[in-house]
């Protein structure tokens, strides 16, 4: 299913357990047989929040597809970039949404664009060699089945548009833009601040959206509208939308590809994920939907309910990295962060408060970007006699890299034999001879072998 495992014995781990702070083990080591799928155990029960709990380690089964992961796979948000501002790091996509490009900020009256603002957004994601993705949506309280309807941006901006209205402002855009964009066909469509509609009203809208946008651009990539999935009530929304999937509502002829919002519950950590995912992808699995994935919004300490509480500069680069690793080894094309510049809504940064100098996460954006660049991915998996690590595995050329972090428990040292070195999220390189002993806790290590 998620967690994929190789077809050969690449490298030989160990694991033992230790104490926060030891420095080496000795007798007591235990084989984790790091090339196996873990056994499958009895699904646990949800959280309060309908979500479901973090990831046991164990329950996932083999997947044999790999993927390349290509510069894009490093999605971003910046709220400035309409304004001509891009982020500092090396991103390989950029994702328009809250930056004053939505439907309603282009089309100030009927039938009248303004084009200003999204043309310097395009220009300036191009200028820094990242993918423009649109976001298209909300609606003009002009073309608003109910103008007068509270929404997060404005009176109306959620509530289904006029389908005319709406075929003739994604042309419009299409005939503008081409093949330079990609298409994304609403945000957020299961909570109702983003869209009051039904799951069939939103399917109608993005068949339309998909036949106006390849009349203009026939190979144009359109991507269906992105669903949050924490709660029980978003997963049911989601599963609601692709089981209109017929040779009637050809939703997954419509689009290139899924779109999910794997944000966590608050207090959550980023292995969640992979439940999320395995939930999401069962789902499509049932209505026949095979489409690669992305991931169009991520962070964490979301807010909503009971304010989370801070979470530490140190385990926010964990987590960063531990997201870009775990979707990379579960398939997902692209993983959009949210986002460069300061949003209050989650609470792991990328920049300081003057939005230019970068936080431990933000530049571990770089690292893990360095790490994963040009890989294939393989594999990402739960070990099976240490709770709480997980390892990732990818290959480029002769080399294979092994990525290693405790998602919960005391610290850890990993003994990897025909190692060449290991990496820490520092940069800091350790030289091996024949044999890695490496420590294991909340921040990804990196241990590099010959494949």
């Amino acid at each position: 299913m998620l967690l994929r495992r190789h077809r050969r014995q690449p490298l030989t781990l160990l694991v033992a357990a230790l104490l926060v702070g030891v420095t080496a083990c000795s007798a007591g080591d235990t084989d984790v047989g790091g090339t196996e799928a873990p056994t499958p155990s009895a699904a646990t029960s949800p959280s309060e929040t309908g979500a479901p709990s973090a990831p046991s380690d164990e329950g996932a089964e083999d997947e044999a597809t790999r993927m390349r992961v290509r510069p894009s796979f490093f999605g971003m948000h910046e709220g400035r970039v309409a304004t001509g501002v891009a982020p500092e790091a090396p991103v390989g996509a950029l994702r328009f949404w809250d930056s004053g490009t939505s439907w309603l900020h282009v089309e100030t009256s009927p039938g009248q664009f303004s084009w200003g603002a999204l043309d310097t957004a395009v220009a300036t994601s191009e200028a820094a060699r990242a993918r423009p993705l649109l976001v298209m949506g909300q609606t003009p309280t002009f073309h608003a089945s109910q103008p007068a309807q509270e929404a997060a941006y404005g009176p109306g901006a959620a509530s289904m548009p006029d389908v005319d209205a709406w075929r003739r402002y994604v042309t419009a855009v299409a005939e503008r833009y081409g093949d330079r964009i990609d298409y994304q066909v609403w945000n957020e469509t299961n909570i109702k601040g983003y869209w009051a509609g039904t799951p069939r009203q939103m399917a109608e809208l993005t068949v339309v959206a998909s036949r106006a946008i390849r009349q203009v651009v026939p190979r144009a990539t359109v991507v269906a509208p992105p669903f949050a999935l924490r709660l029980a009530g978003q997963r049911r929304y989601f599963e609601d939308y692709w089981s209109l999937q017929s040779r009637r509502t050809d939703l997954a002829g419509s689009v290139d590809a899924v779109a999910v919002h794997l944000y966590p519950p608050a207090e959550e950590l980023p292995e969640t994920q992979v439940r999320l995912l395995e939930g999401a992808r069962e789902v499509l699995a049932q209505q026949g939907v095979d489409l690669p994935v992305w991931n169009t919004e991520i962070n964490f300490g979301l807010l909503g309910g009971p304010e989370p509480p801070p979470i530490p500069e140190e385990r926010q680069r964990a987590f960063l990295m531990r997201t870009y690793l775990l979707n990379a080894g579960l398939g997902v094309e692209r993983v959009y962060w949210y986002r460069w510049d300061i949003s209050r809504i989650a609470n792991t940064y990328l920049t300081e408060e003057d939005v230019t100098t970068e936080t431990l996460a933000g530049r571990s954006f770089d690292v893990v970007r360095a790490w994963l660049g040009g890989t294939v991915a393989e594999e990402c998996l739960p070990s099976e006699t240490d709770r709480g690590v997980w390892s990732c595995t990818v290959r480029k050329g002769r080399e294979e890299r092994s990525f290693w972090w405790r998602a919960h428990g005391p610290a850890t040292r990993v003994v990897v034999r025909d190692a060449l070195s290991w990496t820490d999220a520092d940069g800091d390189v350790t030289r091996c001879r024949d044999t890695c002993r490496v420590p294991v806790g909340e921040t990804p290590v990196m241990v590099v072998a010959r494949s």
